[in-house]
């Protein structure tokens, strides 16, 4: 328990494929916070409508849902950098680095892989939804357009797990150990 709770640790690159997955992660980052920006002004906007009279945004929560999905998988390849996903380590708390980066190392090439079989499924949901021309109810938003709007996010995540991976095996590599 070094790091006080709370406050984030800041990335530093040691290479050229760092900074682009930093730069990327970031940049996803953002556009996830500024899509829940707009989501909440939907929101607002409906609420004060129906309060006021006006009546409210037409597919609000059809919107929301779709929108909070989407904005909430673009913080996960950040999080997925910054090694700050939920791990217990009861159990290696105890072992020598070494040892713990290679646990660690195996545990980011799981995470790779259990999002590259989402990105998998996510994909072909994607198609299928897209084949099938399945809308939502009331504005008639087509389903293919928000899963599909997953896959970046997925993708990213992908590969930055598994860079970590790679960078947990390397000896010369440095990755941020997330909150201890």
């Amino acid at each position: 328990m070094n790091d006080p709770m709370g406050l984030p640790h800041e990335l530093r690159e040691h290479d050229r494929v760092e900074h682009y997955l930093i730069w990327a992660g970031k940049a996803m980052a953002i556009s996830g916070g500024l899509l829940f920006v707009a989501l909440i002004g939907m929101s607002l906007v409906s609420i004060v409508g129906r309060k006021l009279g006006f009546g409210s945004v037409n597919g609000d929560i059809e919107l929301m849902q779709a929108g909070t999905a989407v904005a909430a998988m673009a913080f996960l390849p950040y999080c997925t950098l910054l090694g700050e996903h939920i791990k217990v380590d009861f159990f290696t708390e105890n072992m020598g680095a070494a040892l713990k980066d290679r646990i660690d190392g195996l545990a980011e090439l799981l995470l790779a892989l259990a999002c590259a079989a989402l990105l998998w499924r996510t994909s072909l949901a994607a198609l299928d939804a897209h084949e099938s021309g399945e809308t939502t109810t009331l504005v008639g938003l087509p389903l293919w357009i928000p899963i599909s709007l997953l896959l970046p996010s997925l993708l990213l995540m992908v590969i930055s797990a598994g860079y970590r991976a790679y960078a947990h095996w390397h000896p010369a590599k440095q990755v941020p150990r997330g909150a201890q």
